[in-house]
């Protein structure tokens, strides 16, 4: 079978039944009758035909019997919207155990940004929303530099924030070796560190989307399987739509996966077109091949929605990125060692630089015309 075309086959159904929910049972008003009805008939309609398929396995031909799987997992995603829809009215939502336990370390991380002697108070809620998602205080200024200049991907919370912190323990994991028990216990710090985070900083959908791809690289390597980027990717998306069906109306997770999209299907063929070996120019091609492959996919989804497209997009993320790649961690720790009164002043200046030199960078690119 092709690689990856197993997962297709479930996922793609699976969104297909979700957004057929969407349109039975709708997302404003709520309908019981309408609700009650399509979850009833999808459920049945689900097991009757997963039944037969796994009865006739070997009685019918392949066809028939996958046919008979695909529209079993088509009503599965009727049933998980109806569901949801029901139980949107019924238990409307609250902060749960997870959210109210990091709550805590979450509110201590802010105030230590908060502490920490920068120069302009701005630079601190900009370093909150990089690090935090908390963007309460980020200067109505900041703000349009950074939507203007399309770097909001940046300054909100997005996957791209946990895969620099995946990429980092990764690293400093390496230590650990290669065995069955070091494998191991790289995986749960792996998973329980992302997850930590994720649930601290809100759990957006494309926090989500990037923490359930860890666990299934992970998971995968842990099992000594390849971890092939298809079925990662559909099978993410089959989870993440199963656990909130909500998600799927969501700008994030749309934007979140179609980035994912570009960096998996378009971006390694740009990234190989390049036919130099000199390092710092190969660095410099493939940041903007990654670039030009999300802004391929997201490009026209933003365009419908918000009615814009990034100009530089390819500036803009050749400057910003690398910037706030090395100004989070280094902030992070500085905000640690300043709780511990360690934190020397040269970090406090070089931070100071970072998020002066990221503003004015996206400012002047915001002035081209």
């Amino acid at each position: 079978m092709v690689e990856g075309k197993e997962s297709v086959l479930y996922a793609l159904p699976f969104c297909a039944g979700t957004v057929t929910g969407i349109f039975l049972c709708g997302i404003g008003i709520f309908n019981p009758e309408i609700c009650y009805a399509s979850a009833a008939v999808s459920a049945a309609g689900s097991i009757a035909l997963a039944g037969t398929a796994v009865l006739a396995r070997r009685k019918t031909p392949a066809l028939p019997r996958q046919a008979a799987v695909i529209l079993s997992v088509f009503f599965c995603g009727i049933f998980c919207w109806s569901t949801y829809r029901i139980g949107e009215v019924s238990e409307p939502g609250e902060p749960g155990l997870a959210e109210k336990a990091t709550a805590p370390a979450a509110v201590w991380l802010k105030s230590g940004i908060d502490s920490l002697p920068l120069e302009d108070y701005g630079s601190n809620a900009l370093i909150k929303a990089l690090i935090t998602g908390d963007k309460s205080d980020v200067p109505a200024e900041v703000n349009r530099v950074f939507r203007d200049s399309g770097a909001s991907h940046i300054l909100a919370l997005s996957g791209m924030h946990l895969a620099l912190i995946y990429v980092i323990l990764t690293k400093l994991l390496a230590i650990l070796g290669r065995s069955r028990k070091a494998d191991a216990a790289r995986f749960a710090v792996i998973v329980g560190s992302t997850f930590f985070y994720s649930v601290m900083t809100g759990s957006s959908p494309s926090i989500i989307r990037a923490f359930l791809f860890i666990v299934l690289r992970e998971t995968a390597l842990l099992s000594g399987r390849r971890a092939r980027n298809v079925n990662i990717l559909c099978f993410g998306l089959t989870v993440q739509c199963a656990l909130n069906p909500g998600v799927i109306t969501s700008a994030s997770f749309q934007l979140s996966y179609l980035a994912m999209c570009g960096i998996y299907f378009l971006y390694p063929y740009l990234r190989d077109m390049y036919p130099a070996d000199v390092p710092v120019i190969r660095k410099i091609w493939n940041s903007a091949a990654m670039s030009i492959s999300c802004q391929a996919f997201t490009g026209p989804l933003a365009w419908v929605l918000f009615g814009s497209a990034p100009v530089y997009f390819i500036i803009t993320n050749l400057i910003a990125i690398p910037l706030t790649s090395a100004l989070m961690p280094v902030a992070f720790a500085a905000a640690l060692l300043h709780r511990a009164g360690l934190c020397p002043e040269f970090l406090i200046r070089g931070i100071d630089w970072c998020c002066e030199a990221v503003i004015f960078s996206l400012a002047v690119i915001c002035s081209l015309p």
